[in-house]
Formats: structure tokens, C-alpha cells, sequence
């Protein structure tokens, strides 16, 4: 990551998991770093061990406090509201934290004159009819979220029409590993809890595409490299799909559980939940030189490891 020498870095959300994740290898790369973390969902103890840097616990609707930062040259905005049933209880605080929030980092951008990675998701999506789905699919959210991310998207595409940034837009799929709190992990939390029964929320014919936490890294990283990038949008996933019951079996396989763990479904499932994630990831691969590398059962593998090691 040489190009990234000499860069100061401001990394949002940083403390979180995707963030962290990043800031473990940006930090190996530049001496200054800076994270932006209000620790609503992040946790500084992921960050503060980390060589070159330097933590601040900010709020991105402070923009006040944001736009005194020292100047930086690359932004990764990746502090967000996160959780649809959450957005969709709460529309008026997903929408500040999500399309108000970024809008206040951009003003830090178009301040510092910094290049900015903007962490975006499929839920822009919604309810895709075409699979996988492109980036060129177009907007249809189905959440609140959603809604959300796709303002958060269109601020970015008119600050860098109308003020010349230099921005990327990246749309993550379901994001999993070490820290993440999710359908593997609750899956998991629920198999130790009773290993006789296991309860999915809807249908368990909901399909994901899950893309590890280090094959995000990787693509985040590369977006900064040249010029390739600047004004695109990119699919990160793993470019393959997944039935959340199929999910459940393999974990239950791989615990040698087949036959000893029942698995019910709820039927109905929360609000805003969609049907199926699959991206194409074609894009990505082509114009970042980036493919996801880590598979599924793998990483499930070494969680049932690390988790009989913790017992």
C-alpha cells in the first residue's frame, strides 16, 4: 500500500467492525490516522492498540467538531445506522445519521479538499427482479435504510458533479467475520444457548451474498489506488448467493448436529427485510483488479474452532 504513504487518513465509524477491520490495515500503512467513532456500536478497545492512531470520539451531526479536525487527505466514511428494523422503527434518526450524517462529511471533504470512499449497501437495491444484480440495476430501497443510503449516494454523486470531489461509492453486501454481529453469529449464540432447536426469522428462503470483512478491506484499499476509481460505483460481495435455511444447515453440519438440532421458521419476517442479495461483482474485478478470496464454509470453520477454544 505504498501509495497510501505520506496520506493522512480519516477513517469514520472506525472503531466499528468494518472500520476496525480497515484501520488494522491502513495502520500498517500511514502515520497518520485518525479515527472518528462515537462508540454507539464501535468500541475504542478495537482501535486503541493499533500503531499511529489517533482516536477521537466524535458524532458525524457534529459537524462543528468534525470540520475542526485537522486536515486530511483521504476520507472513509463507514460510520452509518445500520440495522433495517431499527431504520424502519425510527425513520427520523436513521435519516440524521444516515443522509444528514454523510451529507456533514462530505462538507469535511469539500473543507479539506480530501478524496472520500463512501460505504454504501445493497439495500439501495431493494427487492431486485435481475440476478445478480449490477450496479447499473438503479434505485428501488424497500427500507428506511435503504431510502437512506440511496440520499447518502445522491449527495455524493452531486458534490463531485458540482464541487469536483473525488469520490467512490461502494455498495457492500452481507459483510461477515471476527466482531460482526449478524445472522451467522446469532445463529451460532442460538445453537449454544439450545442445540436441540433453531428458530430463523421469516421463511428461511431469504437469499444472501456473504463477502468476508478482509475481502472488503482489500477493496476499499484498492478504490484509493490512482485515479480508476474516482466517480464509480462498485459491488462488493462474493458474487454467489445463499438460502438463510441452507445457511443453517451447513452451521448445523459443521457441528455435527444433523439429525440432533430441529430448525423452525418465524414465517414472517421484520419490516423492510428483502428477498434476495446477489451481486454481480464483475466491475470490481475488472477495473479494481479485486476478487473475493475468502469462502464461507471456510470462515465458518475456523468460528466453530475459535468458539470450542473460548470454552
Amino acid at each position: 500500500m505504498t501509495h497510501l504513504d505520506g496520506k493522512r487518513v480519516f477513517v469514520t465509524g472506525g472503531a466499528g467492525f468494518i472500520g476496525s477491520h480497515l484501520c488494522k490495515k491502513l495502520s500498517a500503512s500511514t502515520r497518520k490516522l485518525t479515527v472518528y467513532d462515537d462508540l454507539s456500536s464501535g468500541k475504542v478497545e478495537n482501535v486503541k492498540h493499533l500503531p499511529n492512531v489517533r482516536f477521537v470520539r466524535g458524532d458525524i451531526l457534529d459537524l462543528k467538531k468534525l470540520q475542526s479536525q485537522e486536515k486530511t487527505d483521504l476520507i472513509f466514511h463507514l460510520a452509518a445506522q445500520v440495522v433495517v428494523p431499527y431504520s424502519m422503527e425510527n425513520p427520523i434518526f436513521d435519516f440524521e445519521t444516515n443522509a444528514r450524517g454523510t451529507l456533514n462529511v462530505l462538507e469535511k471533504a469539500r473543507k479539506d479538499d480530501a478524496r472520500l470512499v463512501f460505504a454504501s449497501s445493497a439495500a439501495v437495491y431493494g427487492n431486485p427482479t435481475v440476478f445478480p444484480t449490477s450496479e447499473d440495476y438503479g434505485f428501488h430501497p424497500f427500507s428506511c435504510y435503504g431510502l437512506s443510503k440511496v440520499v447518502g449516494e445522491e449527495y455524493c454523486e452531486m458534490y463531485s458533479k458540482q464541487y469536483g470531489l473525488d469520490i467512490t461509492i461502494m455498495r457492500f453486501a452481507n459483510v461477515y467475520g471476527s466482531g460482526c454481529h449478524g445472522v451467522i453469529n446469532d445463529f451460532f449464540d442460538k445453537i449454544h444457548r439450545n442445540p436441540e432447536k433453531l428458530e430463523i426469522i421469516g421463511t428461511g428462503l431469504q437469499s444472501r451474498d456473504f463477502v468476508h470483512v478482509s475481502d472488503v478491506v482489500k477493496a476499499l484499499i484498492l478504490s484509493t489506488k490512482g485515479e480508476i476509481a474516482i466517480g464509480k460505483t462498485y459491488n462488493l460481495g462474493y458474487g454467489k448467493t445463499i438460502k438463510i435455511i441452507d445457511l443453517a444447515k451447513l452451521i448445523i453440519k459443521l457441528l455435527n448436529l444433523t439429525g440432533k438440532t430441529v430448525i423452525t421458521t418465524t414465517g414472517v419476517s421484520w419490516q423492510g427485510d428483502v428477498n434476495t442479495i446477489w451481486f454481480d461483482i464483475g466491475k470490481a474485478k475488472k477495473e479494481l483488479d479485486w476478487t473475493p478470496k475468502v469462502s464461507l464454509e471456510d470462515i465458518l470453520k475456523e468460528m466453530i474452532h475459535e468458539r470450542r477454544l473460548d470454552q
